[in-house]
């Protein structure tokens, strides 16, 4: 059994109970405290099954059911409620979810409630049409219809199984970590925890304890035991994001961790053995970073098993048109809008557009759209100014793909800090607010108050 599932629901203890014995049978579980937690995950995953709770502590259960089936006709979902009543059941029925649970209810009644839904949708034409779409989305939340697309999902399809090390390369904002899940998800290690380490957000000495861990005593702070991230990942898989900015003295423990799959905690003499599948990224030349000491060669070759190239948004033909009208959907109902289509006219301007920032970029473009746009129908000039009038914002002389990183993003910085907030800037740049204050410092770049 491979389908996603989201449970809502206000009570802690319920949602991990919950989640705890669905994984057991199988699902892929994610969990929401709130409405717009809720609406903000399923926007992401576009889950197969949804478990909510009707009174939700910051909205209507039953309108979140609505606006998921706005983004999923094909959710399967499951109402539950501490205060029954005629109006809800009839407003339940309207909505055709798939039960209604009153609480407090057994954990046998919600898994009985699934394997009905699931048998009832295994007719030969339901199968067929919910395959088509398990197809499309089983890989997390990778959208897309482009020939390099698919081949990637062929390719994550064949090493999905194997405990084979994978370094994913691509640039900022291409979505890396999305593929490192799917992978993870469509492995037999699905059920274990995937682990998401970012090696450039954390100083050397507090990205140590947070990988290895330590135990009490281990320095002055250290009350008690605290276990690592690569110890809570045992069984599952551990993302290495910016791998190229790991510390080297860091990567000699890395690569012992690689070599033994064993951890030791800060301040322990005991080691302890982990199974662990490692996936990488980086938007970095890591061969060049070998070449400069920057890298130790070891852990290259390590880390390199298998190697996907992650294609720019550029470089995936139709698929800006298919992500635009993904984030349109994602943003119109979170904002409250009825949002029908993009105007042919603005999709020309998207396609010129070169995408520096890829995916993230195109998600940000599109949230701004939504916001602009008054009518049903988002039009050029719902756009930002730097879409719609590229030759006010771009030297045609100096094309991105011919500047080393670092002229890079002092370009980036410099023609988008008016158009992004701070933290936007940083995230599609894929750095943290304080290495682009250095980035600004070190180039002498004001930022645009200043």
């Amino acid at each position: 059994m491979t389908e996603r599932l989201l449970i809502a629901d206000g009570n802690s203890s319920l949602r991990e109970t919950l989640s705890s014995y669905l994984q057991k049978e199988g699902f892929i579980v994610d969990c929401a405290s709130n409405f717009h937690q809720a609406l903000n995950i399923y926007a992401s995953y576009l889950h197969d099954f949804a478990i909510i709770e009707i009174e939700l502590p910051d909205g209507d259960g039953i309108e979140l059911a609505d606006k998921i089936k706005i983004l999923n006709p094909k959710v399967k979902i499951i109402l539950t409620t501490s205060y029954p009543s005629i109006n809800t059941a009839i407003k339940a029925i309207k909505l055709k979810v798939e039960d209604y649970l009153i609480k407090p209810f057994i954990y046998d009644e919600v898994k009985a409630c699934l394997k009905k839904i699931i048998r009832s949708s295994e007719n030969k034409t339901q199968t067929e049409k919910f395959s088509n779409f398990r197809e499309k989305d089983e890989l997390g939340s990778i959208i897309g219809e482009s020939p390099e697309i698919k081949l990637l999902f062929e390719k994550i399809k064949k090493i999905a199984n194997t405990p084979t090390n994978v370094l994913l390369l691509g640039e900022t904002g291409t979505g890396k970590e999305l593929f490192a899940r799917a992978i993870h998800e469509s492995s037999y290690r699905k059920k274990k925890p995937f682990v998401a380490i970012n090696c450039a957000s954390l100083p050397e000495n507090l990205l140590e304890s947070e990988l290895f861990g330590f135990v009490k005593g281990a320095f002055t702070g250290a009350t008690s035991d605290k276990k690592g991230l690569l110890e809570i990942a045992d069984g599952g898989t551990v993302f290495l994001d910016e791998i190229g900015d790991l510390p080297l003295s860091l990567q000699a423990k890395l690569l012992r961790v690689l070599e033994d799959m064993e951890i030791r905690p800060l301040g322990s003499v005991i080691s302890k053995k982990v199974d662990l599948r490692f996936i990488s990224a980086t938007n970095k030349n890591l061969i060049e970073a070998v070449k400069e000491g920057k890298f130790r060669e070891d852990l290259f070759f390590r880390l390199n098993v298998i190697t996907l190239t992650i294609p720019p948004l550029r470089e995936r033909g139709k698929d800006i048109e298919i992500l635009a009208y993904h984030f349109m959907r994602k943003f119109a109902i979170k904002m409250g809008k009825n949002l029908k289509k993009i105007d042919p006219q603005a999709i020309k301007l998207l396609y010129k557009h070169s995408w520096p920032g890829n995916i993230r970029e195109l998600q940000n473009v599109i949230e701004q759209a939504v916001v602009f746009c008054e009518g049903d129908t988002i039009k050029p000039e719902d756009l930002p100014e730097y879409i719609q009038h590229p030759e006010k914002f771009f030297d045609k002389a100096k094309e991105i793909p011919f500047l080393s990183i670092e002229d890079y993003t002092k370009e980036f910085i410099l023609k988008y800090q008016s158009i992004y907030t701070e933290q936007e800037l940083a995230e599609i740049l894929g750095i943290t607010r304080k290495t682009l204050w250095e980035k600004r410092k070190k180039w002498g770049i004001p930022r645009p108050s200043e």
